[in-house]
């Protein structure tokens, strides 16, 4: 019985090392412009531009699209992103980056992980998912916020 207790609780324990992170730091307020810029990326599926242009919306930002492999204008702030997704009984989205530049160097990012675990939290809302990225990448929100946020119930909705 004792094994079965300190097998089950180190179960729990791995599990919750396993949970979805996110890294980065936030764009400067000084380099946040009026118009951003967003280069598609072709290779990511469609609902992660989506969220990101809606978030762009909801918090009175104006922005243009650009196609992928386009010219950075470096006058104004422009965002790149890449997500991955995985399939482990159902489709979840694995790690994503998103990268500020301006001037022709980086001044933000965000990275979001999940890592190769059986933690179920791993099966969250992609769109909350991307818009807390979006929070961190902008600084409404630390990584370390944005990681609890990602793992609390409320954000654990089937894509």
């Amino acid at each position: 019985m004792k094994k079965f207790i300190v097998l089950s609780l180190a179960s729990l324990t791995l599990v919750g090392c396993g949970s979805p992170r996110y890294m980065g730091t936030p764009v400067p307020e000084t380099n946040i412009k009026s118009e951003i810029v967003v280069v598609k990326d072709n290779e990511t599926r469609s609902g992660f531009q989506n969220t990101i242009e809606s978030w762009l919306q909801e918090h009175n930002y104006s922005y243009v699209v650009v196609p992928d492999n386009s010219k950075h204008d470096l006058n104004k702030l422009t965002l790149e992103y890449e997500g991955h997704w995985g399939w482990d009984l159902a489709l979840y989205l694995k790690n994503a980056e998103i990268t500020a530049y301006q001037g022709g160097q980086r001044v933000g990012e965000v990275k979001f992980k999940v890592p190769y675990t059986a933690n179920p939290n791993k099966f969250g809302d992609a769109s909350k998912r991307i818009g807390f990225m979006m929070d961190t990448l902008f600084g409404q929100m630390t990584p370390e916020q944005a990681t609890q946020a990602a793992n609390a119930s409320s954000s654990t909705t089937p894509n």
